[in-house]
């Protein structure tokens, strides 16, 4: 990990994930507990992270782009909607992405601790080394 880790872990109380495959849900929670991330709202179901994205206290969030062949931009929206940053994680290249969403920090799976903390401090506005 770099030495932005501190800096980014205490900025994150509580975040937000969306991924519908459990392993890769599972490595970004030990990611995240890692940074000291207090609550993590881990989901695989795109309904169940909209119900808490509209409103949980979230200081960020992490979006699998494609949930089971439907784009999680309703979840996007919404965190949008509320000036929560997030982050776009995908397999799919970031052209692919909504018009809309283009601005949106995108992480590409697979991805090390360094990218996840180096996205999340951009899609934060954190300053990084």
């Amino acid at each position: 990990m770099n030495s932005n880790m501190p800096f980014v872990g205490a900025a994150l109380r509580s975040v937000l994930v969306l991924d519908d495959e459990g392993i890769v849900l599972m490595m970004i929670e030990d990611m995240l507990r890692d940074l000291g991330v207090e609550q993590i709202h881990a989901f695989t179901d795109p309904a169940k992270a909209l119900a808490v994205a509209a409103a949980a206290p979230i200081d960020c969030a992490i979006l699998d782009v494609m949930m089971r062949g439907s784009p999680s931009y309703e979840v996007a929206e919404v965190l949008r909607g509320r000036g929560v940053p997030f982050v776009f994680s995908s397999g799919v290249s970031a052209d692919q992405l909504d018009r809309r969403f283009r601005d949106v920090v995108f992480l590409d799976k697979p991805f090390s601790d360094a990218e996840l903390i180096a996205s999340l401090s951009k899609a934060m506005g954190l300053a990084t080394a």
